[in-house]
C-alpha cells in the first residue's frame, strides 16, 4: 500500500485503506489499459487478474476459459454475495496521447472495463487482508460483456454455483456523469436489446424502366419510415422504446435497380409488454409494406440481452451507502438508459443490482462518451467506486 493520499478528494468520505490503496489500483488499471484485449480473448488479461489475486493470498480458477473466479470464504455460515468486474475491451483505435495508451492497435478500454477490474481488484484484496465476519464473496473477472454474452457463458459453465451465489453487486464507471456522483435506482435501470436483420427481395431490373421490377431499394425506404410510428402511435408514450435501423445495404450500380436490399436495426426497451409490442409489430409493418410493394421480407429477430432490473432491497441498501461516501444531494436515481449491460443476466437469476459512477471531469478532459476513441476517465473516480464496492459487500454480508 502506498502512503494516504489526503488531497484524494477532500469533500468525499473515502478511509485511509482506500486512500492509501489508490496508487495500487491506477497502477491497475493503466496497465490493462494499455493492454486491451477484447471479447472471449483476454487470455493476457485473466493472466494479469490472477497473478494479482494469487499475490493477495487468492486462490483463483477459470471459467469460460477466459473468466477468472476466485472465493474469500470466511468459514463460517452466511450468504454468498457475488461482486463482478468486466474485463474486457472494444475493437476501437484509441486516439489519446497520455502515458498508457494502448499498446494494441485496433483495441482499446473504450469503455471503463479496465476501471472495473482495477476497483475490484483493490477491494479483492481489503476483504482477503481484512477478513470477513461471515459467509462468502466470491470474486468473478468477466470477459465478452461487449457483445459476446460472456456473462451467459460464465453462468453456463457454473459461476452462479459451488457456492451458490445469495445475491450479487456490480458497477459501472459512467461518463455522463461527474465525478463525485453516484447513479443507483430500483427496477430496471438498462434496456434489453434485440438485433432484427431483415432481407428484402423484390425484382431487378434496368433503372430507365423501374415498371419492369420490384424494387427493395424504395421498400426499405418505406419499412424504415414506417417503423418510427411504432413508438409514437402503439406505444404507451409515458414508456420508453427505441427502433434503430442502422444498417441498409442495396445495390452495386447507379443504372440498376437491385434485386434484393439488407437492413439491420436495434430494438432496445425497458418493460416485457412493451418488448412484446415491438416484436409483433415490427414484423406487420415489415411484412404489410413489403407485401404492399410486391416484395418479400425474411426477418432474423434476435434477442440479444435482457433488461438490467435492479432488485429494489438491494438498490436500497446501495444507495445508503453511495449518501454515506458521497451524500445524498450527490446520489441520484436518474440512471435509466437505453444502453445494455450483460451483467442483467445474473439479475436474472439472482437479485442484486448495478450502481453507476459518475467520472466525467472537464478541467481534465474526460469528456468523451463511452466507445468514443478519445474516452478517458477521472481516476480519482475509482477511489468512490473501490469505496462504494467495499461497503456494499460487508453490507450485503451482514443482511442476507
Amino acid at each position: 500500500m502506498s502512503a494516504i493520499q489526503e488531497n484524494l478528494l477532500p469533500g468525499v468520505n473515502i478511509d485511509a485503506v482506500t486512500r492509501a490503496a489508490h496508487s495500487e489500483l491506477v497502477a491497475n488499471r493503466r496497465y490493462l489499459h494499455a493492454h486491451p484485449e477484447v471479447g472471449m480473448e483476454t487470455h493476457e488479461t485473466a493472466q494479469y487478474v490472477e497473478s494479482q489475486l494469487q499475490s493477495y493470498g487468492l486462490q483463483t480458477e477459470r471459467s469460460a476459459q477466459t473468466g477468472v473466479i476466485s472465493l474469500v470464504d470466511s468459514g463460517k455460515p452466511g450468504p454468498t454475495v457475488m461482486l463482478r468486474a468486466d474485463i474486457d475491451a472494444l475493437p476501437i483505435t484509441e486516439e489519446t496521447s497520455h502515458e498508457y495508451v494502448s499498446q494494441n492497435v485496433g483495441k482499446m478500454h473504450a469503455c471503463g472495463h479496465d476501471t472495473h477490474a482495477a476497483m475490484q481488484l483493490a477491494v479483492s484484496r481489503r476483504l482477503q487482508n481484512e477478513g470477513i465476519g461471515r459467509g462468502r464473496i466470491k470474486l468473478l473477472y468477466q470477459p465478452g460483456e461487449e457483445g459476446h454474452h460472456g456473462a451467459q457463458k460464465m453462468i453456463e459453465d457454473g459461476a452462479l454455483k459451488s457456492p451458490d451465489v445469495t445475491v450479487a453487486y456490480g458497477q459501472h464507471i459512467w461518463a455522463g456523469c461527474p465525478t463525485g456522483q453516484i447513479q443507483i435506482s430500483g427496477g430496471p435501470v438498462m434496456a434489453a436489446v434485440d438485433t432484427v436483420r431483415i432481407v428484402i427481395h423484390g425484382k431487378g431490373t434496368h433503372a430507365a424502366f423501374p415498371h419492369g421490377g420490384n424494387d427493395p431499394i424504395y421498400c426499405g425506404a418505406q419499412i424504415i419510415t414506417a417503423l418510427q410510428s411504432i413508438v409514437s402511435r402503439n406505444i404507451d408514450p409515458l414508456k420508453s422504446a427505441v427502433i434503430t435501423v442502422s444498417e441498409f445495404h442495396a445495390g452495386t450500380a447507379h443504372n440498376i435497380i437491385p434485386p434484393h436490399a439488407k437492413l439491420t436495426m436495434s430494438v432496445r426497451v425497458f418493460e416485457k409488454d412493451v418488448h412484446q409490442v415491438l416484436k409483433r409489430r415490427i414484423h406487420e409493418v415489415v411484412n404489410g409494406i413489403a407485401d404492399s410493394l410486391g416484395c418479400d421480407a425474411d426477418i432474423d429477430y434476435s434477442h440479444e440481452q435482457v433488461a438490467t432490473v435492479n432488485d429494489h432491497r438491494v438498490a436500497e441498501l446501495v444507495r445508503e451507502e453511495a449518501i454515506a461516501i458521497v451524500g445524498a444531494a450527490n446520489v441520484t436515481d436518474d440512471q435509466q438508459t437505453m444502453g445494455a449491460e450483460d451483467f442483467s443476466d445474473f439479475l436474472a437469476e439472482v437479485p442484486g443490482a448495478f450502481a453507476f459512477i459518475g467520472a466525467a471531469n472537464t478541467a481534465k478532459e474526460c469528456i468523451y462518451p463511452h466507445h468514443h476513441p478519445k474516452f478517458n476517465i477521472d481516476e480519482d473516480a475509482m477511489a468512490i467506486g473501490n469505496e462504494l464496492m467495499y461497503r456494499v459487500a460487508n453490507r450485503l454480508l451482514a443482511e442476507y
